[in-house]
């Protein structure tokens, strides 16, 4: 799969992109929402995780802008947080959501459901640990 990370925190960036590569699949990293729009606007992702508090804009209203044109626009689109008082509820753009620190088997878990279910991954799975 074709995957888009968006994070400003470089290190929680740069690790779930090794993580995506790890078990196989192909990433792209974009550090702020500008970066990112103008990766999505060109090429087609699979799958876009977006961090949703970035400096120079609300993860939000990226997916909603990436949702309405561009090359990536049937992505799956999962949020990213490090904010336990978010849920589903408060991702009505996005396809599901994960909880920041994002363990090796929650993300496995997401990127198969998607895989199998098409658009249709809603929850992430509990974390089980943090090894592969």
């Amino acid at each position: 799969m074709e995957i888009l990370v968006i994070d400003d925190a470089r290190d929680s960036a740069d690790s779930l992109a090794a993580l995506a590569t790890e078990i196989g699949h192909t990433v792209c990293v974009a550090y702020d929402c500008k970066t990112a729009l103008e990766y999505a606007m060109t090429r087609s992702f699979d799958v876009i995780l977006c961090d949703v508090g970035l400096p120079d804009g609300d993860g939000r209203e990226t997916c909603e802008r990436l949702r309405s044109a561009g090359a990536s626009q049937d992505a799956c689109m999962i949020a990213v947080t490090g904010r336990t008082d978010l849920r589903g509820d408060d991702f009505p753009s996005f396809d599901g959501y994960l909880h920041k620190p994002i363990t090796w088997p929650a993300l496995r878990h997401a990127l198969e459901t998607w895989d199998k279910a098409g658009l249709d991954f809603q929850k992430p799975a509990p974390a089980v640990g943090d090894g592969p």
